[in-house]
């Protein structure tokens, strides 16, 4: 596969409005684990219990040495996180790294957190052995697996797990902007009646790292838990709460970068405007103006 220029193909898909796009743009289907009706999420057998044990065993022991050593990453707002107390949750982050799955782990506890994404990132052998230890819960193409997946869901915050997803579907390595989400963790956090809790990672740079030639520090921000609304459709709340959540992550963004982060923002869009930009809606609440040419994410959970 040939080296992607990123900020090039950055620039590409704002221009053309696809920002639920991926940065790679071919991907490996072929040694993909088959995800059907005899998939288990979570582990059953006593010999995959002793590989969780000692795959996030390692990871809780190694995982902040790599991240600090490679990204500079650090957390603040862990007392967020303590707030919680035993409840389950959904966390979301901004999908800004190829190791930023490590990063939440770090953040949120290797035990405590799983993690949804793309079926065909679950390999066959025991590369996919070693994702579903880590907790990764494969998100597959059939309503079945959909199903099957929401009852796993539902199943890990009943017992005070966080399940982590990214809203902005696609990975867009040290992207600064945040991007629309899609609904699908703000319906699953209404349906099971759990907080949402927001991650923003926010990249840094510092004298050391300037002088030394490094990328920018990896900070992850772990932010206050919230609610949906009470009252309504489960649709409805939905919507609210991921206009709140995607209000919250802008404010923080902007305090952390001291400008808008919204992608759709006036000043954030490129030149040349996108025909067919897909907008969340909580963009379109911030930007109410631009509604007219907005067209609605496109529904996926």
């Amino acid at each position: 596969m040939a080296k992607i220029n990123y900020k090039e193909r950055e620039k590409d898909l704002e221009r053309r409005g696809l920002y639920d796009v991926d940065m790679i743009e071919e991907h490996r289907y072929f040694d993909a684990m088959v995800i059907d009706s005899d998939y288990n999420y979570l582990p059953t057998k006593i010999t995959e219990k002793l590989r969780r044990l000692y795959v996030l065993s390692v990871v809780k022991l190694v995982g902040p040495i790599i991240t600090w050593i490679g990204m500079g990453a650090k957390v603040k707002g862990r007392e967020n996180l303590r707030a919680l107390g035993k409840s389950g949750a959904i966390s979301v982050c901004n999908h800004v790294h190829n190791l930023d799955t490590l990063l939440m782990k770090n953040a949120l506890g290797p035990f405590r957190v799983f993690h949804t994404g793309n079926y065909y990132l679950l390999k066959r052998g025991w590369l996919g052995k070693i994702f579903k230890s880590g907790g990764f819960l494969p998100v597959g193409t059939e309503i079945s697996d959909i199903k099957r997946l929401q009852e796993t869901v539902g199943t890990l915050v009943g017992s005070g797990k966080i399940v982590n997803f990214y809203p902005e579907h696609a990975l867009w390595p040290r992207y600064e902007n945040l991007r629309p989400f899609k609904p699908g963790a703000f319906r699953y956090a209404v349906k099971f009646g759990v907080p949402v809790l927001p991650v923003f990672i926010e990249f840094k740079m510092t004298k050391l790292r300037r002088f030394l030639r490094r990328k920018k520090k990896m900070i992850v921000h772990i932010l206050p838990a919230m609610y949906a609304p009470e009252g309504g459709s489960v649709r409805a709340r939905a919507e609210a709460l991921e206009r709140q959540v995607f209000a919250a992550m802008c404010a923080e963004g902007e305090r952390l970068y001291g400008r808008n982060v919204d992608c759709l923002a006036p000043e954030n869009r490129p030149q040349e405007e996108p025909c067919g930009a897909r907008r969340s809606e909580a963009a379109a609440a911030v930007y109410p103006e631009q509604e007219s040419d907005a067209l609605p994410a496109p529904e996926r959970s």
